[in-house]
């Protein structure tokens, strides 16, 4: 491997090891015994009306197993409830309760405040052209995944 891919593929490694770390961090500090991805969780449902199950494995990317014990923690932690859902009675909508919605907006607070300092010295216009290559670099990684 050429000496800058492999500084590109050691940048997103840590850029992503340390936002995980930060998370970690932040979650302990509120003593909230969840990962990062529980964090994810919360901000799909928080962000999407009338979210299900089977739309954050998709967004995410993991399988439907795994994405109903992670709902099933946040619903055993008063974080999330189920609703029906009146089109399709085999569904249900995900939302977060009120201490949800709390703990959420603490969370992304401190998210928001990471990233902040994470881009310190770089300007706007440095960040959207890294926004811009970033983008593209992403989509060329999913054309490689999801040939068929």
């Amino acid at each position: 491997m050429h000496s800058t891919e492999s500084a590109l593929q050691t940048l997103f490694m840590n850029t992503i090891s340390g936002l995980k770390t930060s998370m970690k961090n932040i979650m302990k500090e509120k003593q909230l015994s969840l990962s990062p991805m529980y964090f994810m969780i919360l901000k799909n449902i928080h962000d999407t009306q009338d979210c299900t199950a089977n739309y954050l494995a998709d967004v995410t990317e993991k399988d439907k197993g795994q994405i109903t014990r992670l709902v099933q923690e946040l619903i055993n932690q008063s974080l999330v409830t189920k609703m029906p859902n009146p089109m399709d009675k085999r569904s249900q909508f995900l939302k977060l309760t009120p201490h949800g919605r709390q703990c959420y907006q603490e969370l992304a607070s401190a998210d928001q405040a990471v990233l902040k300092d994470m881009r310190a010295n770089i300007s706007d216009e440095e960040l959207k052209h890294f926004l811009t290559i970033g983008e593209k670099m992403l989509s060329n990684l999913n054309t490689i995944n999801h040939k068929a």
